[in-house]
């Protein structure tokens, strides 16, 4: 398994990660700062994060840093420390939404996410220790406690809807925001009613996988909005960046129906402004950005590359369809606290229950990804066949080889996480959306009769003469 990803490091804990890699990274993050500069580093509620984080730390020192611990704390909080102390960089030690036994690196310098250059940089310098400059004196480090100053803010900036009286159910899924969300809101929204459910952190997250963009890991959090009767459920991931809802009917939102909702929170607003979006959405999020009078602006999925988006055209909004939502308040960053309290502010403002307001979300037909297992050179070739039998139509390469039809689209790309290629398809209605797949599959071979089984297991469908 490659643990050094397109914008960060992932890999098993037991296995792929150890104490000296995560040594050698912070030698090598330190050298791509002056001396005694100041660099913050945290890490996640996994089993394996203090070990790894002392190391880095280590790592850290050895290159002559004045390096702030956070310890444990959600992603966010730490990227919020490295604003308010002007800090040269920070580092998280967590695997984000992955299961337990996975841990990772996720790191900025400069204010910006890692490019895959610099993720290769870094993996030079755990592999060649000699490629890290010598001779620093060891730098300090520090424990701080940024909590109140992180709640602190969040009451300022949301100051005019502390009267919101909302009935939240929140479900931090025994993550980094266990035990903090319920409190972090109820200091900005004191008028409201808040309980959550899966609110212990865990070092396990108790033998479930983090992740709030699976729509099967919100089935506690909607019965426990049903059984309440509350306004709002909202579930956090493993380190608390990323956002999903639940509405007041019990029933999950989409990404796109979450985008198009807290676009619906800028309104005017947006005139005159960029958004970026990830290319995977469908082609109604940009469509609703541009009413608003935005200038919309695609870029490929994955967190560092719409983030550097962001920062490079100085958008005021962004949002990646696994639940990442990005804001220029936050120097482009992401955070799923803040666009909760974007939501609430908004809803209390405008005086909508929240399944009132996804009712002005046009209708969506739009398939999740569909894997099909492929080694490398299978996958070049499908991506080649696919490009060659579709060349009359448009096509974009920023991330794969996306297919536009008058009435859809059809993406191919590599998984960045499995050797697999992913397909993903969206048409103006249903029928058009089977027809479209089915023709895709066609001259695919084998790989067409597995796209289609599994597009027929995952929306139904008939069957496909490939």
């Amino acid at each position: 398994m490659n643990i050094y990803k397109p914008c960060d490091i992932r890999g098993r804990a037991a296995d792929d990660l150890t104490p000296d890699l995560y040594r050698s990274w912070g030698r090598a993050l330190g050298h791509q700062v002056p001396p005694q500069s100041k660099f913050v580093a945290g890490g996640d509620v996994r089993g394996s994060t203090p070990g790894f984080l002392a190391a880095l730390i280590d790592g850290l020192c050895d290159a002559d840093l004045d390096v702030v611990d956070l310890g444990q704390l959600p992603t966010p909080m730490i990227y919020h420390a490295r604003r308010r102390l002007a800090a040269a960089g920070c580092a998280a030690v967590t695997a984000s939404h992955n299961p337990a036994e996975i841990n990772g690196l996720k790191w900025m310098v400069g204010g910006r996410p890692p490019s895959e250059r610099e993720v290769l940089a870094l993996q030079r310098g755990a592999d060649d220790p000699r490629s890290v400059p010598s001779g620093r004196r060891r730098g300090a480090w520090r424990r701080l406690d940024v909590s109140f100053d992180y709640v602190a803010w969040l009451q300022e900036t949301w100051v005019d809807a502390m009267g919101a009286e909302c009935h939240l159910v929140l479900d931090p899924m025994h993550g980094c925001l266990a035990r903090r969300a319920r409190r972090y809101l109820h200091a900005v929204f004191p008028q409201s009613l808040i309980s959550a459910v899966h609110d212990d952190p865990h070092p396990a997250f108790a033998g479930c996988t983090p992740d709030c963009s699976r729509p099967h890991r919100l089935d506690e959090l909607c019965e426990a909005v049903y059984r309440q009767r509350a306004h709002v459920g909202i579930a956090f991931d493993g380190d608390g960046d990323r956002l999903a809802l639940v509405d007041d009917l019990a029933l999950p939102l989409t990404a796109e129906e979450t985008t198009w909702c807290l676009l619906q929170s800028y309104g005017p607003q947006l005139r005159g402004e960029r958004f970026v979006y990830d290319l995977k959405f469908s082609n109604r999020v940009p469509e609703t950005a541009e009413r608003l009078g935005a200038e919309s602006l695609v870029e490929r999925s994955g967190h560092a590359f719409i983030r550097n988006r962001m920062l490079k055209t100085g958008a005021l909004f962004g949002a990646e369809i696994s639940g990442h939502y990005f804001f220029r308040a936050l120097d482009g960053g992401d955070d799923g606290l803040f666009a909760a309290c974007r939501l609430i502010a908004y809803l209390a403002e405008s005086g909508q229950t929240l399944s009132e307001l996804r009712e002005g979300c046009p209708q969506v037909f739009i398939t999740p990804d569909l894997r099909v297992s492929l080694g490398p050179d299978d996958q070049r070739a499908i991506l080649d066949q696919v490009q060659t039998s579709w060349a009359e139509h448009p096509q974009s390469t920023l991330d794969g080889i996306r297919i536009d039809f008058p009435d859809g689209w059809a993406l191919v790309r590599s998984s960045v996480t499995e050797p697999a290629l992913t397909f993903r398809f969206e048409a103006s209605d249903p029928g058009w959306l089977e027809e479209l797949v089915r023709r895709f599959c066609q001259p695919l071979a084998d790989v067409g009769i597995e796209l289609w089984s599994r597009y027929e297991a995952t929306m139904g469908g008939g069957t496909c003469e490939a």
